[in-house]
């Protein structure tokens, strides 16, 4: 069989084109790896029925210590398994100001004491130098009392179980302003995720007004955003002066 003739069998077998100009033996090929992307871990979801039971203990309490005694039995929170202690909020009764961290730190859960340590030594000279005092009108607590494991961001479903409670700690405080430190608090509480937006404006949470700074933590590691911390506790100096 000639070219011609191998041509008008093709033709005649159906085929219209080729791929290539030399013939591939496809059975000596070896067939390459498919290479497959990682399926991504999907965050867990809140539990609808672990937040309402958490409500529920919240809603009892009638004090701040009621109330951390109820959390304290409230299991539906897996970072409880993990954490050493429970961190609890301390500061004055009455406060003019509550400092809200997103969740307790290495520090706090070896001591069980929240912002111990450098990170407390520079909040309390943060609020000194302008007039306040955790001994008599601040308090700092942390939205999520329990260190999650390598101090990573609290989940969805974590947030879902802690929210409840530190709802109820604002209602039985009643500040009269409140300081949160951090974009993961301000996009959790505000619904904005960057802090250079979040800063420099008054916003509000549970119709009590809200300022957003620079984490204690990172002024430590990043002196040079001291500035923009100061000019935080200046505005909250100013909105907190009689009119």
């Amino acid at each position: 069989m000639n070219i011609i003739q191998k041509l008008k069998w093709l033709i005649l077998s159906g085929v219209t084109e080729t791929i290539g100009e030399e013939p591939i033996n496809r059975f000596e090929r070896k067939a390459t790896p498919i290479k497959t992307e990682p399926i991504p871990e999907m965050e867990p979801k809140a539990d609808i029925a672990l937040s309402q039971q958490a409500q529920a203990l919240a809603q009892k309490a009638q004090t701040l210590t009621e109330l951390y005694q109820a959390r304290e039995t409230f299991n539906g929170c897996p970072l409880k398994k993990t954490a050493t202690h429970t961190v609890n909020g301390r500061g004055g009764s009455s406060p003019t100001i509550l400092c809200v961290i997103e969740a307790a730190d290495t520090e706090d859960d070896k001591s069980g004491i929240i912002m111990s340590g450098a990170v407390g030594q520079l909040l309390d000279k943060m609020l000194g130098a302008i007039g306040l005092d955790l001994n008599r009108n601040a308090y700092v607590t942390a939205l999520v009392p329990w260190r999650p494991p390598g101090n990573r961001k609290p989940t969805e479903a974590e947030i879902a179980c802690c929210l409840p409670f530190f709802n109820r700690e604002i209602e039985l405080l009643r500040p009269r302003c409140i300081l949160i430190f951090g974009s993961g608090l301000s996009q959790i509480l505000l619904g904005i995720s960057a802090l250079s937006k979040a800063r420099g404006s008054w916003h509000a949470y549970q119709n009590i007004p809200v300022r957003v700074s620079v984490p204690p933590a990172t002024l430590i590691k990043l002196p040079a955003q001291k500035k923009q911390a100061w000019e935080d506790l200046q505005a909250i100096q100013k909105k907190m002066e009689p009119n």
